[in-house]
Parts: structure tokens; C-alpha cells; sequence
């Protein structure tokens, strides 16, 4: 067969989506999940890490980056469940309460945004992780004289408020 300038080439297409081999072991495909998500292949990543989230159902940590993949996808909705199952693995996370407020930031929901920010603050164990809180509370606040006034919809629904 001979390949001809402009003709179509009898390579499979490489922007098919790869499909996500099945592995048992949680912990690798917690590690290909981040892996993934650091290249910026988002769907695939929450592909991996959801598994890795089913298979180990109490880590944390796949959990929290289960969060993290769900928010850069937009997935706003399941992104708030795993992180609350992360902050409810490890309530003493600052990671996870960061992550939470950062998510809570993004869809406008700005009381819940401080008092996750709060909480890390509160929880942070290292200086390290209180300027991060700290920097990102003060902005918070800056940027919160100069909002527009959105109604907080967490008063309507009190049986979505998390226990503390």
C-alpha cells in the first residue's frame, strides 16, 4: 500500500478516547489519576480516580483528588460530594477544607468560601499553610467590598449544612 500526499492515512485516529484499563489496585490508579490530572487529561483522570474512590472507599486521599478533578471538569455537584467525604474522612485536613472554599469560590457561594477558608486557617499545621489561608481569606475579603450582593442559598436548605 503507498501512501499518497492528501490521502487519508490507514492509522487509527489518535484523538480517539483511550479507553481506561481495569486495575484492582486503588492506590495505582490513585497515582495514574494524579498523573493524568497533572497532564491535563481531566476526564480521564476522573475516570481513574473514581475507581480508585470505589475501590477503597475510605481514602482519603482519593477522595480529596477525586474533588479536585470533579472541580477543574466542572462537575460542580460531585465535586461537593467528594470533598465532603474527604473533610468527613479527615476533619482535621487543611487540604481538604482549601480545596472545598477554592470550589466554594468558583460558584459564587462566598460565606461557605470563608468559613471553609476558616477552617483551614484554624486547622493549618505548618506557617506555610496559614499564609495560604490567610492570603487567601484577606483577598476574599478585599474582593468582597467591591461584590455584588448574590443571595446565599445554604439558609434555604439547612439540611445541607455540614455538622462541624
Amino acid at each position: 500500500m503507498s501512501l499518497q500526499s492528501g490521502g487519508a492515512s490507514c492509522a487509527p485516529a489518535m484523538d480517539a478516547k483511550r479507553p481506561t484499563p481495569i486495575v484492582r489496585d486503588a492506590h495505582a490508579l490513585l497515582v495514574r489519576g494524579i498523573e493524568e490530572l497533572e497532564r491535563n487529561h481531566v476526564e480521564e483522570a476522573v475516570g481513574l480516580l473514581r475507581q480508585s474512590a470505589e475501590l477503597q472507599p475510605d481514602s482519603f486521599y482519593a477522595h480529596l483528588a477525586l474533588g479536585v478533578a470533579l472541580t477543574r471538569a466542572l462537575r460542580i455537584s460531585e465535586a461537593e460530594q467528594a470533598l465532603e467525604t474527604a473533610i468527613r474522612l479527615e476533619p482535621a485536613s487543611f487540604w481538604a477544607h482549601l480545596r472545598m472554599a477554592q470550589l466554594y469560590q468558583r460558584i459564587g457561594v462566598i460565606t461557605r468560601a470563608e468559613q471553609e477558608l476558616q477552617i483551614a486557617l484554624d486547622v493549618a499545621e505548618s506557617s506555610e499553610e496559614r499564609k495560604i489561608a490567610r492570603d487567601l481569606l484577606d483577598a476574599e475579603r478585599r474582593r468582597d467590598a467591591r461584590r455584588v450582593w448574590r443571595p446565599d442559598f445554604a439558609r434555604l436548605w439547612p439540611w445541607k449544612r455540614r455538622e462541624r
